[in-house]
């Protein structure tokens, strides 16, 4: 049993890894990703879904500058809610083994972005030689090879790592789990923060603070919330509209007028 979910777990861990480098849809793909894995190893979507959801929340401030990785959030992810899946365990428990392991993760991407970036010369060398055949073999061994180091990973993570990681959870205190479970309600909140360092604009303060109040005081959920979002968000819409239209006609009958004394002048 243990082999078939190793299997199903690299599997999946290599399926993610070829969307978020070759996909379009890479903020969809985690859930459908969890959703299959879950399917596959015959657990509860449901939870698969919760334990995926605390997980990119955790992730939500992780921002990819050019080729610079600071955590693999595809392997923290999927090894994170696979370990969570197998030995039914709670969305806090996913969110505090895919960080770490997205970290770990980064060292592997490093290691194959120096032989990626060594094998450019030789891709030089096989277009100076137009040298087509041996140019696809190359591409499609380092595809091969960056899907089977990511299958191995994950693979040999879970047939090998799973017990003691069923160790170190049964080893956790309820109060040390409890502070797990508030810690990943908070990381959604810091990653928010840190998106908000690079788009924040003094006028948005109006909607943070009604959105705060909405939760703090009025415990709406965040459905509501969203749905208040999107009417405020269609009202500023609409009044900038209508500012642009007048200011349109006004530019509009300043010319026109400016056209009739002109006229009136050359009379």
């Amino acid at each position: 049993m243990l082999l078939y979910q190793a299997l199903i777990v690299g599997l999946a861990c290599a399926f993610a890894k070829w969307i978020s480098a070759y996909g379009s849809f890479l903020q969809l793909m985690p859930f459908i990703t969890y959703m299959l894995m879950a399917l596959l190893l015959g657990k509860s979507v449901s939870q698969a879904l919760i334990a995926g959801a605390a997980v990119e929340l955790a992730f939500y401030g992780v921002m990819q500058i050019g080729a610079v990785l600071p955590q693999d959030t595809a392997v923290g992810g999927i090894l994170g809610v696979g370990f969570a899946l197998i030995l039914n365990a709670k969305p806090a428990v996913a969110v505090a083994l895919a960080v770490p392991i997205s970290m770990l993760a980064v060292i592997v991407w490093n290691l194959l972005k120096f032989w990626f970036t060594a094998n450019v010369e030789i891709f030089d060398k096989y277009i100076d030689e137009r040298n087509l055949s041996k140019f696809n073999r190359l591409w499609w061994i380092q595809i091969v090879v960056y899907e089977l180091v990511y299958f191995a990973l994950a693979f040999f993570a879970v047939l090998v790592g799973t017990s003691g990681i069923r160790i170190f959870i049964n080893s956790i205190p309820k109060v040390l789990l409890s502070g797990l479970t508030v810690a990943a309600g908070m990381l959604p909140a810091v990653g928010m923060a840190m998106l908000l360092k690079y788009v924040w604009n003094i006028q948005f303060l109006p909607y943070f603070i009604a959105g705060f109040a909405l939760a703090a005081y009025l415990k709406l959920p965040i459905m509501a919330i969203s749905i208040f979002g999107v009417v405020f968000g269609l009202i500023g819409f609409f009044i900038d509209r209508q500012i642009n239209d007048a200011k349109k006609s006004g530019m509009q009958q300043t010319s026109s007028t400016g056209n009739d004394e002109e006229d009136f002048f050359n009379e």
